[in-house]
């Protein structure tokens, strides 16, 4: 069959929005009840308004009723809002803020209500003696402003249906908790903490403390708290898991080498040290935006191998580590094609269960079992998140990435991802020697990470002709901790110059049409896309260099959001802009896009949530009122119902229609 021509942008494709956001469906965690070896996994559907569903391996049905939403707002990003244990499974409720359990079929809440007060409860632990008796985050929003959300740890007694403190302190305005885990015997405990400015992978610290069972009054309480890795500012250690009763182990990027990376550390009572015996310069972790997603698990009774998820050249890589020798084995299987490996969990000897993303399928709830001395990986799909009533897509339809060191004119490398354009029913253009639109696409975070795994936004664009571009730029995660300074006090600057050199670099100059780029991106990366088109500075000097940009609840004003941000991210600011508002007015002010508005004369669309607390909508409101004030091209949608990002059917389907007809608008149409 003879192949059609046509301009790039303008293919037409069977990626339609509408199969996007009716089929939309995320698999969002995955659990294992310790004492029966059941699993389960929770999968987020866009077509039920976002609702969060837990399902049973075992049953392949609901554990909760089709109205329970198994989600958490702790920290606003949430996660680890469930976990099972002997049979009874505990989840947190995201239409009532209460915890329930489900056991043979029977649900009742756990947490008691109270009209007074507004709690979030997430990252629950079962206490494996008193099994009655959960520690979990309290987030409590009764005060429910940013300056005054109080964390700590709490006791819920399931039985008696009360909430009692554990950890807190008077500075709980500050101070955050996460990962709390007991011991094989529950004799201790230990959990991750932090407080502002830091965030958990920036001054994260590991506490342990000796448990203590009151049986008459059927509590706990905790004595000999000491501080066993970690240290604010300097140096990270996050999600603590016991190997055995006198045996902690967790990652730190705790290192005397300039290029700190995260590896897998061990404390006992002897002391603190690094399992492998040399720092191995990948990161053995992803930083905790969400609860829940651990990287390690262990692979025996004893707790003497692991099973480990690093991160190479933008990719999750596993390792067996043997904690006794401090050596690490990669499994290598042609089987082996995940590039994201998140929240791993230990099965049985040498089994573990984990979520899986793949650039070329959707992703998946996953078993491998390990056998041999060589560790031969077995790998099982538990659960796809691939609709059965969705029409397959035509064979060779799929752009894989590819993954680029840049070298920038000021001689850092810069790490990106390409995407070409792809259509087995095309050939390429119908205008001789065009070169493709490009979208550049900016994470968020910032100190975030785009990820190479199948995303059908991408897919909807390369099918149609376009380019995409990720850039994950000076700033972000997964390369270590020194690439992540690199944007310290440089927020606004070092990524938005590293966007536009990145489009300008020798490597990409054949494959991307630069004068028909567009700039897009979400939240902090909504951030940059503004700031690029607007901030007349050394490091943006040409503000008219993208040809398009969309704004996905983008950051306008700092000023604004230092005050009204949530209380996980509130200081988040402070070092990656150098102070606080107060100390550097005039940074806040100079990077804030609100006040350049005028100079921006790319046209812009904005997309916003009118329900977000991360970038409320007044972030919008006010870059979107400066460029109509001064004659520049700007259009704007607001969604009903949602928050920080998209997650019901409907919205996905309009955004990504609005952002297509704005670009052929803006690059193609007009062009041709």
């Amino acid at each position: 069959m003879s192949k059609k021509s046509a301009p790039y942008g303008l293919w037409e494709s069977p990626i339609t929005a509408d199969a996007i956001a009716q089929d939309s469906i995320a698999m969002g965690d995955i659990f294992v009840d310790p004492v029966t070896k059941d699993i389960y996994y929770i999968e987020q559907r866009a077509s039920e308004g976002g609702r969060y569903v837990l399902l049973s391996n075992k049953t392949q049905k609901e554990v909760f009723g089709t109205d329970f939403n198994a989600r958490t707002r702790v920290h606003e990003y949430g996660g680890a809002a469930a976990i099972a244990y002997n049979g009874t499974v505990y989840s947190s409720n995201f239409a009532d803020f209460l915890v329930y359990a489900a056991k043979d079929g029977k649900i009742r809440p756990i947490t008691p209500e109270d009209p007074n007060k507004i709690y979030r409860y997430a990252d629950f632990c079962v206490h494996p003696v008193h099994t009655d008796l959960l520690v979990a985050i309290l987030e409590d929003h009764t005060k429910d402003t940013p300056h005054t959300v109080r964390n700590s740890l709490c006791v819920i007694n399931s039985t008696a249906r009360t909430v009692t403190s554990l950890v807190c302190t008077e500075d709980a305005q500050n101070e955050f908790y996460a990962a709390p885990t007991f011991s094989p015997s529950g004799d201790k405990i230990a959990w991750q903490f932090w407080e502002h400015p830091d965030m958990p992978w920036e001054g994260g610290r590991i506490y342990v403390a000796d448990v203590q069972y009151d049986h008459n009054a059927h509590k706990i309480s905790l004595s000999n708290t000491k501080l066993v890795a970690g240290n604010a500012n300097t140096i990270s250690a996050c999600y603590p898991l016991w190997a055995s009763d006198d045996k902690l182990l967790f990652t730190s990027d705790q290192r005397e080498e300039e290029s700190k990376f995260a590896n897998l550390w061990e404390f006992t009572e002897a002391c603190t040290k690094p399992v492998l015996s040399s720092v191995v310069e990948q990161d053995f972790c992803e930083p905790p935006w969400t609860l829940g997603n651990y990287p390690f698990a262990f692979l025996d009774a004893n707790g003497s191998k692991a099973i480990c998820v690093a991160w190479r050249n933008g990719r999750s890589v596993l390792y067996v580590v043997d904690i006794a020798m401090g050596s690490y084995m990669e499994i290598k299987d042609k089987l082996f094609d995940f590039v994201v490996v998140e929240h791993v969990r230990r099965l049985s000897d040498y089994s573990f269960v984990f979520t899986g993303l793949r650039s070329n399928a959707p992703s998946a709830a996953m078993l491998c079992t390990l056998t041999g001395p060589s560790f031969v990986p077995d790998f099982e799909v538990l659960k796809s998140t691939a609709s059965a009533s969705a029409a397959p897509f035509p064979d060779g339809i799929i752009s894989l990435p590819t993954p680029l060191e840049l070298k920038l004119p000021s001689g850092k490398i810069v790490y990106a991802v390409y995407y070409a354009p792809k259509n087995p029913e095309y050939e390429g253009s119908s205008i001789p020697e065009e070169k493709p639109p490009c979208v550049l696409s900016v994470h968020g975070g910032p100190t975030g990470l785009e990820t190479q795994n199948l995303n059908w936004l991408k897919q909807y664009f390369t099918s149609r002709g376009y380019a995409w571009l990720d850039v994950n730029y000076s700033g972000s995660s997964c390369y270590g901790r020194a690439y992540v300074e690199r944007l310290k006090g440089n927020w606004g600057i070092t990524d938005v110059s590293d966007c536009i050199e990145a489009v300008k670099s020798a490597e990409l100059g054949p494959l991307i049409d630069t004068k028909r780029t567009a700039i897009r991106g979400g939240s902090a990366g909504g951030y940059i896309v503004l700031a690029s088109i607007s901030l007349d500075s050394s490091a943006a000097s040409n503000v008219k260099f993208f040809a398009s940009a969309t704004s996905n609840y983008g950051i306008s004003n700092l000023e604004l959001l230092a005050d009204d941000t949530h209380k996980f991210e509130l200081t988040y600011m402070v070092k990656l802009l150098g102070g606080t508002k107060e100390e550097i007015p005039d940074v806040y002010h100079n990077r804030s896009p609100e006040y350049y508005s005028a100079n921006i004369k790319t046209p812009l669309l904005v997309l916003q949530g009118n329900d977000d607390e991360v970038v409320p909508p007044p972030q919008s409101w006010t870059i979107i009122n400066g460029i109509i004030k001064s004659k520049g091209h700007v259009e704007a949608h607001f969604f009903d119902g949602e928050q920080h990002g998209w997650r019901t059917s409907e919205t996905i389907k309009r955004a990504i229609e609005f952002e297509r007809e704005w670009y052929e608008k803006m690059m193609v149409r007009g062009s041709t």
